[in-house]
């Protein structure tokens, strides 16, 4: 199914999706990278070394003003910013039910429902769990953006790629009152056009 392709799809390593939807005064960001692209592991964090990767990467993504530019004259300040590292499987992160996203324990909670934990101590021996047979970690993001001239919102620079070198690709896809843009960007062609 599609469903099937596009999961298999954001657990390439290098790849992942981006979502922009652009509003009366505000726009919307989604993000969903494996999370080797970002901390470099996929499982949870076991050493300090590993704990400190997350907690950078964390603040990386709070800024969402860096990683994804927007033009000056769109007038956009940064509002809701969550992140979330996890195991992925269902739909937990498409934020289409915004209660989802209003408490923080519940998304961790979340989580575990969807046997992010139990994933890791099943693989105990760190060789099977390399082989990646059933474990998938993903990172995801979901930025809220006010913004006083949202019509300005024009072009994207992308600089995540700075950010996170391990990352190859991001499919892009932007929905506005002009309609639908799609198309990837990557670090050699890090700006993408809103048409």
């Amino acid at each position: 199914s599609a469903e099937e392709t596009r999961h298999a799809d954001a657990h390439e390593h290098g790849h992942g999706m981006f979502r922009m939807v652009i509003e009366d005064d505000h726009a919307i960001m989604e993000m969903a990278v494996p999370a080797f692209d970002i901390v470099g592991f996929e499982h949870a964090p076991s050493t300090a070394a590993q704990r400190a990767a997350m907690a950078d990467a964390a603040a990386t993504l709070s800024r969402p003003d860096v990683l994804f530019a927007v033009p000056e004259d769109a007038g956009c300040a940064i509002g809701q910013v969550e992140i979330g590292f996890g195991a992925t499987g269902g739909h937990r992160h498409e934020h289409d039910d915004e209660d989802d996203h209003e408490d923080h324990d519940g998304h961790e909670k979340h989580d575990d429902d969807e046997h992010a934990h139990d994933d890791h101590q099943d693989h105990d021996d760190h060789d099977d769990h390399e082989k990646g047979d059933e474990t998938h970690s993903e990172v995801t993001a979901y930025y809220r953006l006010a913004c006083e001239n949202p019509q300005a919102l024009t072009r994207i620079e992308f600089g995540y790629f700075d950010a996170f070198p391990a990352a190859e690709e991001l499919e892009v896809v932007i929905l506005s009152a002009a309609g639908q843009s799609a198309g990837e960007v990557s670090p050699d062609g890090s700006v993408f056009e809103i048409e």
